[in-house]
């Protein structure tokens, strides 16, 4: 089958965006808020602060859009915006206890999918659908600069 023809990569990209929507594995948060909340947290645990143009940067959307998106969170307790003496004019998101309560959850539900969705596909399918998708990306990334040269 010609990948071009029936958008093979769209549906199957759409099947495991589906898959990862699903409200068990948010944990009744939506996709940005989750991964702003992962963005955060990981420059946390390296001890680093996270301004919104990082989390602009992460998840590859406009400032005016993270700005939309962190007002949203910081009214549902996930954020705290914070000012540092050193820096006035600079603003820094916090994870907030809620947030950080989410995430634990949001992981462990996540590692409990992911180990019985192996165990149903079969360690060895796992491992070569995990090596595959690294690939894809790794060549994809490679390509995509080139998209509109041709």
């Amino acid at each position: 089958m010609e990948l071009g023809k029936d958008n093979l990569m769209l549906n199957t990209m759409s099947k495991v965006v589906t898959a990862f929507r699903d409200r068990h594995l948010l944990c009744g948060l939506n996709m940005p808020e989750l991964f702003a909340c992962h963005t955060v947290m990981i420059n946390e645990q390296m001890q680093k602060t996270t301004r919104a143009k990082d989390i602009a940067k992460s998840l590859e959307i406009s400032k005016p859009a993270v700005s939309k998106l962190l007002n949203s969170m910081e009214q549902k307790g996930l954020i705290v915006r914070e000012h540092r003496d050193d820096d006035r004019k600079a603003v820094y998101v916090v994870l907030t206890q809620k947030a950080i309560s989410i995430l634990e959850e949001q992981k462990a539900t996540a590692s409990v999918m992911t180990k019985r969705v192996f165990a149903e596909m079969g360690m060895e399918n796992a491992k070569q659908l995990l090596a595959l998708v690294d690939l894809f990306y790794e060549s994809y990334k490679k390509v995509e600069g080139q998209l509109w040269v041709d």
